[in-house]
This record gives structure tokens, C-alpha cells and sequence, in this order.
């Protein structure tokens, strides 16, 4: 008789096996960090955001740093960027939020339309128990003047948190 034996990694709980998902390259460990120090000067110009502000949220009770950047591009698409106590797996498991890869880690993209003060937001998998969350929102009226749409909310998110990572991994 021959038996063969495979290795499995178990997904996460809420996570479908979808392989357009990736897999995380590597853990990031966040503490003693914040998401003010994500960003440099140069980055921040290329993104059109002014300086960062930082908050000190919480979430359920645990810290959840926050940095908040006003936009200054003709959109002026603020962001936020924040350390969230949530696993990408439970943020996934959240009725029309949709899987995407942000610089090969696993995300979970929302858009929230409004006819107001429309944002998306995206939580990059940074490890089992926290997210990097980039936020993207303006005022209805400053999307329709510069031509953005809903959906270039999440392409903004998406691009501040690909911007973000390589200074947390550079720990």
C-alpha cells in the first residue's frame, strides 16, 4: 500500500480558498510603531497629502492608531491610516467587502458610497491580529469638479497602503 501525506496550511477562519488571494509574505509586528511614520515627505507630495495628524483610537477596547492626512490634489482625497486590533480574515468575512492584493498582501476592500462623503477602505493582512487599514474620502462635490469617482476611493487606498509597507517592513 502507498500513502502519500501533504502538507496544509489552514486558512483563516472567514477566508474562502480562493487562490487570487495571496498568501501574507511576511508577518509585520507594528508595536512600538505609528502610522504617522509610514509616510515621508517625498511619499506624501507624490500622494498629494499634507502632513500627518495622529489620533490615538481604540477599537473594542485595544489601541488603534490613526494618521490623518489631508489631501491637497484637486479631489483633496483625505486618508487615513490605521493599525487596527482586526484580523483581515474577520474584515473579509463583512457582506460586500471583496479580496484584493496590495503588494502581494491579502486586503479586504469596502467602498461606503454616499452622496455626501463617499470612502473606501482597505485592511492589508499584516499579521494574525492586526490590519493596516488606509482609508480614502472626499466630499461628493470635490470628486464630480475633479473627475474622480467612488471607485478611485479604493485605487487611492489602495496605493497609500502599498506605500506604507515597505517602512514597516524595513523595522
Amino acid at each position: 500500500m502507498i500513502v502519500g501525506l501533504t502538507s496544509c496550511t489552514p486558512q483563516p477562519p472567514g477566508l474562502a480558498a480562493d487562490p487570487t488571494v495571496p498568501a501574507r509574505p511576511a508577518a509585520i509586528d507594528v508595536s512600538g510603531r505609528h502610522p504617522c511614520e509610514l509616510l515621508d515627505t517625498a511619499q506624501r507630495s507624490d500622494l498629494d497629502l499634507g502632513a500627518g495628524k495622529a489620533d490615538d483610537a481604540t477599537i473594542g477596547g485595544r489601541p488603534a492608531p490613526t494618521c490623518g492626512y489631508l489631501g491637497t490634489g484637486p479631489a483633496a482625497v483625505d486618508v487615513n491610516l490605521q493599525f487596527i486590533p482586526v484580523p483581515t480574515s474577520q474584515l473579509l468575512s463583512v457582506p460586500g467587502t471583496a479580496p484584493v492584493d496590495v503588494s502581494g498582501y491579502r486586503a479586504a476592500e469596502t467602498v461606503y458610497p454616499s452622496s455626501s462623503y463617499p470612502s473606501c477602505e482597505v485592511g492589508v493582512d499584516i499579521d494574525d491580529a492586526t490590519s493596516l487599514r488606509a482609508q480614502a474620502m472626499a466630499t461628493s462635490s470635490n470628486l464630480r469638479r475633479s473627475g474622480t469617482t467612488d471607485r478611485d476611493l479604493c485605487t487611492r487606498a489602495r496605493t497609500v497602503a502599498a506605500a506604507a509597507l515597505p517602512s514597516l517592513l524595513r523595522r
